[in-house]
C-alpha cells in the first residue's frame, strides 16, 4: 500500500534514479539500529522499486503520477498483521475441536506478539477446557457402568423368569409324580392285601410243607420251566431262569427282598436282575449324568411339541432308559484271523435276518459265517465258522438281504460288488462297475431287489439282484465313504463323503438332493438310521452327529470316544448308538444325551511273533460294530481280528 503526499522534485529524482541504476545494483538492506526489517530499508526498497515500475509493489496499485511523494504505510500493515495473530491464538484457545499446539506457545513463536493478557486468557482457556475434559470423563464413565448395569439387570431378569418357568415345571410335575406315586401306594397295599389271602384253588399252599408265600419257602416245585425271554445270556443263560429249584431259590431269598422276588415272578425275570437294577443302582447312574438329564427334561418341556403328560412320559422313559444299563458283559469270543495273517481288521460284521447268524469280513479276504446260538452256548471259546467265503481283494463292507436269508453282498478294495450265497458259500453274481476302491453296501429293507454300493469314484451306483449291470447312479462331488437306505422306503437313501457332509436322497429324482446336513469337520464315514426320521453319523473329526430330516442342522452331538484316521464302526438299535474309538474300546451312547453312557475296553493280544514290539494297544483300535435286532447284544471287532459278543446288563 502506498499513499501520496505531496510533490517531489521529478527531474532530480530520475536523475538519481538512473545515476543510481547505472552506477550500483541494489544496495543491501539496511539495518536500523541493528534490527532488520525496520521502516529505513522498506522505505528505501519501495523507492528503489518504484524507480522501476509505476505500481505498488505491495497492491500493485498503479501510481500515475511519480511527482508526488510517496511512503509505504507499514505501521498500519504491522498492526493488521498483529491483531490477526492474537485473533488466531484466541481461535484455538476457544476451538473445541482442535487442540492448541502447545509447542508453539512454549517456543518463541508468538513472543513478538504475546502479551501478558493473552497469556491470562490462554490459562483461563485452559483452565475451562480441562475442567469440560474431566467433567465428559466422568460422564462417560458413568454412563457405561449404566450400560453394564442394565445389561446384567437384563440378563438376570432373564433368568429369573427362565428359572420361574422351570421351578414352575418341576412343581407340576412334581405334583403329577407325588400324585402318581400315591395312588400306586394304595394300588400296592390292595394288591399285597390280596397276595396275602390264601384262595381255595391257589398253588401256594398254606402249610410249610407244601410251600408258603414267604423268602424262605417260595417253590416252583421241583423242575418247574418258565417261559423263555427273548433276552439271551452267557452260555444259554437267560434273564429268565429256565429252571428254579426250591434250593436255589432259597439261596437267592437271603439276599433279596420279598416284593423283588414276587415282581420278578410276575414278570418271569430273574430276580438278581431286578435286584441288580434296583432304585439303588439307578440313583446313582442318575447322579454321574444329572447335567446331562437336566438340560434333556428342560429341552423335552420347553419343546412344545407335546402335551403336558406327554412330555413328562417322554422324559420318563429317557431317564429310564439312560439308567437302565451299568456295564457290558462279554458272552463269547471269537478270532476272525489265523496264524498266515498278522493283519487281521475286521471290517464289517452283519446279522441275517432273523439273526440266527452273524458274518464277519475283513482284510483277511474271507467272509465267516457264524451261528449265533452255537457261539452263545459253547462253553468254550473256541468257535468255527460253518461257513467261509475267500474273495480276491480286501473286503470293506457286508450286507444281508432283508428278504432272503442266504443272500449277503459284499464290496471290496478293487471296486467289486459281489453277491453270495451265504450258506453254500457260492459267489452268485460280481458287478465291476466301480473305478475305484469301494467302501459299502446295502441291502434295501423294502425292495427285496434293490442295493446300493458307494465308492472312491464318488459315484453311489443302484443295483438289482436281477440286472446284470447297475440300474441308476448318483454322482457325488468327493468320495463316498458310505450308503444306507431308509429302513421304511424303497426310494430314499443317504450317504456320506469326503466333503464332510451327510446328503438325502430321493431315488425318483436324483438331479438335487433332499437334504444336506453340515456340521462335520472331516469326511463322513459312516450313516445309520436310528429311525424313519432321524440319522446318526461319524465322522474323523471323533464326533457322532444326530440329524432330523425335517430340520437342516445337528440336534445332538456325541463326544468322548478318539476317531481321527480309521473306520471305527457304527450301530444303533433305535435308542442306543454304539461305536468303537482309536483307544482300542468299544463306546455306548443314547440318544437323548450328549456324553458316553458306558464303554467296553479290548484286550491286546499279543501273538509269539510280535511279543516283543507290542507291549501297548495305542495302535489298535475298535473297528466295527453290530447290533442284534431285539436284543440287549452287540457284536464288536478290533483291529487284531478279536471279535466280543457282549450284552449289556
Amino acid at each position: 500500500m502506498a499513499t501520496s503526499l505531496g510533490m517531489r522534485n521529478g527531474s532530480n529524482g530520475n536523475n538519481n534514479g538512473n545515476n543510481r541504476r547505472l552506477s550500483r545494483k541494489r544496495p543491501l538492506t539496511p539495518i536500523d539500529d541493528g534490527i532488520s526489517d525496520t521502516y529505513n530499508d522498506r522505505n528505501n526498497d519501495y523507492i528503489w522499486s518504484l524507480d522501476e515500475s509505476s505500481k505498488c509493489p505491495k497492491c500493485n496499485f498503479i501510481i500515475a503520477d511519480k511527482s508526488d511523494p510517496i511512503f509505504p504505510n507499514i505501521t498500519l500493515n504491522e498492526l493488521i498483521i498483529k491483531h490477526r495473530r492474537r485473533l488466531d491464538i484466541a481461535n484455538k484457545c476457544e476451538s473445541s475441536n482442535n487442540r492448541l499446539d502447545v509447542a508453539d506457545i512454549l517456543s518463541n513463536k508468538y513472543d513478538d506478539d504475546m502479551i501478558l493478557a493473552d497469556i491470562n486468557f490462554l490459562l483461563e482457556s485452559l483452565s475451562e477446557k480441562k475442567q469440560q475434559l474431566e467433567l465428559n470423563s466422568k460422564s462417560n464413565r458413568l454412563q457405561l457402568l449404566k450400560e453394564f448395569l442394565l445389561q446384567s439387570k437384563k440378563n438376570k431378569e432373564e433368568q429369573l423368569n427362565d428359572l420361574k418357568i422351570k421351578l414352575d415345571l418341576l412343581t407340576n410335575d412334581l405334583q403329577v409324580v407325588e400324585e402318581n406315586l400315591v395312588k400306586f401306594s394304595t394300588t400296592s397295599s390292595a394288591t399285597n392285601g390280596s397276595i396275602g389271602t390264601p384262595k381255595a384253588n391257589s398253588n401256594v399252599s398254606s402249610t410249610p410243607d407244601e410251600g408258603a408265600s414267604t423268602s424262605e419257602n417260595i417253590e416252583f416245585g421241583e423242575e418247574a420251566d418258565l417261559p423263555l425271554q427273548k433276552q439271551d445270556g452267557f452260555n444259554g443263560s437267560k434273564y429268565v431262569y429256565t429252571t428254579f429249584k426250591s434250593q436255589q431259590l432259597r439261596d437267592i431269598t437271603l439276599n433279596i427282598d420279598v416284593s423283588v422276588i414276587l415282581i420278578s415272578i410276575l414278570l418271569q425275570v430273574n430276580p438278581r436282575y431286578l435286584a441288580s437294577h434296583s432304585i439303588t443302582e439307578r440313583r446313582k447312574r442318575l447322579s454321574i449324568h444329572y447335567e446331562d438329564l437336566e438340560d434333556c427334561y428342560f429341552t423335552i418341556k420347553q419343546s412344545g411339541h407335546a402335551s403336558k403328560n406327554d412330555s413328562l412320559e417322554s422324559f420318563t422313559e429317557h431317564l429310564s432308559k439312560f439308567t437302565r444299563f451299568d456295564r457290558f458283559r462279554a458272552l463269547a469270543t471269537l478270532n476272525y484271523g489265523d496264524l498266515y495273517n498278522h493283519s487281521s481288521i475286521v471290517s464289517s460284521i452283519e446279522f441275517d435276518r432273523d439273526c440266527d447268524y452273524f458274518a464277519i469280513a475283513g482284510v483277511t479276504k474271507k467272509i465267516k459265517i457264524f451261528e449265533y446260538g452255537s457261539i452263545i452256548r459253547d462253553a468254550v471259546d473256541i468257535h468255527y465258522p460253518i461257513t467261509e467265503m475267500t474273495c480276491s481283494s480286501k473286503i470293506s463292507c457286508i450286507s444281508w438281504s432283508a428278504y432272503h436269508k442266504e443272500v449277503l453282498a459284499s464290496s471290496d478294495y478293487e471296486g467289486t460288488v459281489a453277491l453270495w450265497d451265504a450258506f453254500n458259500g457260492i459267489k452268485t453274481r460280481c458287478f465291476q462297475e466301480h473305478e475305484k476302491r469301494c467302501w459299502c453296501v446295502d441291502f434295501n429293507k423294502v425292495d427285496p431287489k434293490l442295493f446300493a454300493s458307494g465308492s472312491d469314484d464318488a459315484k453311489v451306483k443302484l443295483w438289482s439282484t436281477n440286472s446284470e449291470h447297475s440300474i441308476a447312479s448318483l454322482e457325488a462331488k468327493a468320495n463316498v465313504c458310505c450308503v444306507k437306505f431308509n429302513p421304511v422306503s424303497r426310494y430314499h437313501l443317504a450317504f456320506g463323503s469326503a466333503d464332510h457332509c451327510v446328503h438325502y436322497y430321493d431315488l425318483r429324482n436324483t438331479s438335487k438332493s433332499l437334504a444336506d446336513f453340515k456340521g462335520h469337520r472331516k469326511a463322513v464315514s459312516y450313516t445309520n438310521f436310528v429311525n424313519e426320521n432321524e440319522i446318526v453319523s461319524a465322522s474323523t473329526d471323533s464326533q457322532l452327529k444326530l440329524w432330523d430330516l425335517d430340520t437342516p442342522y445337528c440336534t445332538r452331538t456325541f463326544r468322548g470316544h478318539s476317531n481321527e484316521k480309521n473306520f471305527v464302526g457304527l450301530a444303533t438299535d433305535g435308542d442306543y448308538i454304539a461305536c468303537g474309538s482309536e483307544n482300542n474300546s468299544l463306546y455306548l451312547f443314547y440318544k437323548g444325551l450328549s456324553k458316553q453312557l458306558l464303554s467296553f475296553k479290548f484286550d491286546v493280544v499279543r501273538s509269539i511273533f510280535d511279543k516283543d514290539s507290542r507291549d501297548d494297544d495305542s495302535n489298535e483300535f475298535v473297528s466295527a460294530v453290530c447290533w442284534k435286532k431285539g436284543a440287549n447284544v452287540l457284536v464288536a471287532a478290533n483291529s487284531q481280528g478279536t471279535i466280543k459278543v457282549l450284552e449289556l446288563v
